[in-house]
């Protein structure tokens, strides 16, 4: 049996600050689900991306496959082009680690919720 390989790398390195839409993703999403890890807010800062190149996901750790991540809130709303987008917004030991996006719709060119639009989705359809 052979292992799936990926086309692309899972994580690659960018650093940089956090955009405007993703502050304002996380401050609504932490303030509604996890008060409590709002002050990492101050100073967090995104360290990798996606390797699809398509996708917003950012990571604010280096990702490992061996260290445990879990799910702090997943959501979903509507992009510029009105199409539904997944959001997952994971920590490792109590850390945020990583906003991950994905099309649920299917539609393409998709891009970062608009804050307003996020609504909590059911867990066990994530």
């Amino acid at each position: 049996m052979t292992e799936h390989q990926p086309a692309f790398p899972f994580f690659v390195p960018y650093v940089r600050e956090l955009n405007s839409a993703e502050r304002a993703l996380l401050q609504r999403i932490l303030s509604q689900e996890a008060p409590a890890m709002l002050p990492q807010l101050e100073g967090l800062r995104v360290v990798g991306r996606c390797g699809c190149g398509a996708c917003p996901t950012v990571f604010f750790e280096e990702h490992r496959p061996d260290k445990p991540y879990r799910d702090v809130a997943l959501y979903s709303g509507r992009d510029a082009s009105g199409g539904l987008v997944g959001v997952a917004l994971m920590e490792s030991h109590g850390r945020l680690s990583q906003l991950e996006f994905y099309s649920v719709d299917g539609h393409e060119r998709w891009a970062v919720p608009e804050p307003s639009s996020i609504e909590p989705t059911d867990k066990g359809h994530a």
